[in-house]
């Protein structure tokens, strides 16, 4: 049975964002999402072909930091999840990550206030905004939904992505706070890295560290544990949380905490012939990071898709798309 109200999904042309078309158009929604050039084939081509793209998917044009630019997608629609935002891990400034990621999501809250059939908004914010403490919080600390990342320590210590997600998702609590009669709610998605395989044709950031692995680029394995999850778990939570009326608050979304030697192994696993580094390097084992994300598994069904199968799926992902050569032995 085919959904008549229409959902916007910002950001649909990238890797989190284009999940979220797919999956709400497998669901029967009608769909409009934002990028900056619909006319940009390179960019939208992946969701025009997608099934049901042709009869439920209305692409808008709509620049992030450009007031009332998301007024027409709008339009029409009960849910906005709100993917897009400024994510690059080279030359970051505050210019050029805090300030569009935080303008741009009171933006589009700005544009749902003037937009009464809007009912809920999810953002995606991101578990930077959960634990990043630069070293002072107990090990023994189990992370959780109640947890915020220190932005004093941030600010200092130059983490400017971290600082960005942080202050957009507490701007944007704000605003809806002080609204004196909201017609919407506010619920906030905090995924860690995500992985998985790719809809858009280009390499997004975060599968960049598999791709250097896969390809020689990273010579030594650092000491490090990365929390990650998969782009599917992510973008069918963002849908569970409009769909469930229950739903509320932040949910952390993480799906495994290994250590980068285990990212390795199994890449190597799945991918024998990849060049990936195998030199460890020097010190003590990295202590894992704690956490808890019952909230999601319990509220939302969210069932976590394992490190091995999250990793085997990029891999081949990336070799699908031909960013990884295909090696024989």
């Amino acid at each position: 049975m085919p959904q008549q109200q229409a959902i916007l999904v910002t950001g649909g042309s990238g890797f989190l964002g284009s999940y979220c078309v797919k999956l709400l158009l497998e669901r029967g929604y009608h769909v409009h999402t934002t990028v900056r050039n619909p006319n940009n084939e390179k960019k939208v081509a992946h969701l025009k072909a997608l099934p049901g793209a042709t009869e439920r998917l209305t692409i808008f044009q709509a620049e992030l930091l450009q007031e009332g630019a998301f007024d027409a997608a709008i339009d029409g629609c009960s849910v906005v999840l709100h993917t897009a935002s400024p994510f690059f891990l080279q030359n970051q400034t505050p210019e050029t990550l805090v300030e569009p990621a935080v303008q741009g999501t009171l933006n589009v809250l700005r544009s749902v206030s003037r937009a009464p059939h809007v009912r809920r908004v999810v953002l995606t914010s991101s578990t930077v905004s959960i634990y990043v403490h630069c070293g002072t919080k107990p090990e023994s600390h189990v992370f959780n939904e109640d947890d915020w990342s220190n932005e004093d320590l941030m600010r200092k210590n130059n983490l400017w992505y971290a600082v960005s997600k942080t202050v957009a998702e507490r701007e944007a609590w704000s605003f809806v706070e002080k609204l004196a009669a909201p017609h919407f709610d506010l619920v906030t998605m905090c995924p860690t890295w995500i992985l998985g395989p790719m809809l858009q044709p280009e390499l997004n950031q975060s599968s960049q560290k598999i791709f250097d692995y896969m390809t020689d680029v990273t010579k030594e394995i650092p000491l490090a544990v990365k929390t990650m999850v998969d782009v599917r778990d992510v973008a069918l939570a963002h849908i569970v949380a409009f769909e469930n009326p229950n739903a509320s608050g932040r949910y952390m979304l993480v799906g495994a905490g290994p250590t980068e030697k285990e990212i390795c192994e199994a890449i190597v696993a799945v991918s024998p012939t990849a060049t990936v580094p195998t030199t460890v390097a020097p010190g003590a084992d990295p202590v894992p990071l704690l956490y808890d994300c019952k909230k999601a598994e319990k509220e939302l069904g969210i069932r976590f898709i394992p490190l091995t199968d999250m990793v085997a799926e990029t891999c081949a992902s990336l070799i699908q798309h031909g960013f990884v050569k295909q090696n024989t032995p």
